[in-house]
């Protein structure tokens, strides 16, 4: 019985919870993830978690975000800081750098990009940069011992709240059609960044 009624609970509080859910969705983040889903499966198929710990093939995936410093760069200067006041803190292209000299390799030079200044493109770029750390944890455990050298990268804004306040910000062009369709441009350009690196 007591059983019973803790299943009875649980049932209430998931109903509840899926009551609420569409309200606290954001459309922009739904497009985004829609539009670009394609291209995110493109890229997480360029690394074999089963061979990443090997220093040969971490350090490939290293050079291969490379691309998020030209990003970093061409986002300053178009107005992130504007979204994103907490951007000084986020960007991570100085530990980027600093973890491919832990394997000898010097950091190659920033590539010159242009950015829009519109808040869409904006969000539409930083949407990559961003979501790019939520598989770190994932990454961290499959490198084992591997993972005291170069990681800086991937520890980043370790029990910081960066997602949650990304989607927030996110959440401001909801009721713009032409901020979200700007938004899904500029992250499907941003994907096709990486994916340009790797296959070179």
């Amino acid at each position: 019985m007591k059983f019973c009624r803790k299943i009875l609970r649980l049932e209430q509080k998931l109903r509840s919870l899926a009551a609420v859910e569409p309200s606290t969705r954001s459309p922009a983040h739904d497009l985004l993830r829609s539009s670009t889903h394609h291209l995110h499966h493109l890229v997480d198929r360029q690394f074999d978690l089963s061979s990443i710990s090997s220093a040969a093939t971490y350090s490939a995936f290293l050079l291969a975000n490379w691309p998020s410093v030209s990003i970093e760069v061409a986002l300053e200067g178009a107005g992130i800081h504007q979204l994103l006041p907490d951007w000084d803190k986020r960007r991570r292209r100085e530990a980027l750098a600093d973890d491919l000299r832990q394997f000898g390799i010097s950091p190659p030079g920033i590539g010159r990009l242009t950015i829009d200044s519109d808040h869409g493109t904006l969000l539409g770029w930083s949407y990559v940069l961003e979501g790019s750390r939520l598989g770190a944890a994932m990454i961290l455990r499959a490198l084992g011992e591997q993972g005291a050298r170069g990681t800086r990268f991937l520890r980043h804004g370790d029990g910081e709240q960066f997602w949650r306040s990304y989607k927030i910000a996110l959440s401001e062009i909801d009721g713009n059609p032409l901020a979200v369709s700007k938004a899904c441009a500029a992250a499907k350009v941003a994907f096709q960044c990486f994916l340009a690196t790797r296959s070179r």
